[in-house]
């Protein structure tokens, strides 16, 4: 059903009939704005909870600490090499 097709519809009902859909599309809408409020916590808490995971991997010891630690050695000989390494792909 289009909008004008709906407003012309909502002629035909009493204020009463009008009243209750109104009060039902709201209804509708706060559920709607509750679970949109809802799904944005969980993926912050999620992403939050994957943040602090990788933690662990950064610090001394840590799986990545060596690629990212300012005393690990240089990844590339020279930073001509790091400046050419550029992104290949298979496209």
């Amino acid at each position: 059903m289009t909008k004008t097709e709906i407003l012309a519809a909502l002629k035909n009902l009493t204020a009463e009939e009008r009243l209750e859909i109104i009060e039902t599309a709201s209804r509708m809408m706060r559920e709607e704005i509750e679970e949109k409020v809802q799904r944005k916590a969980e993926r912050k808490q999620k992403l939050r909870a994957a943040a602090e995971a990788a933690v662990k991997d950064y610090m001394p010891g840590g799986a990545l600490h060596d690629l990212w630690s300012a005393d690990s050695e240089p990844y590339f000989e020279s930073e001509e090499e790091y400046l050419n390494a550029g992104i290949k792909t298979n496209a």
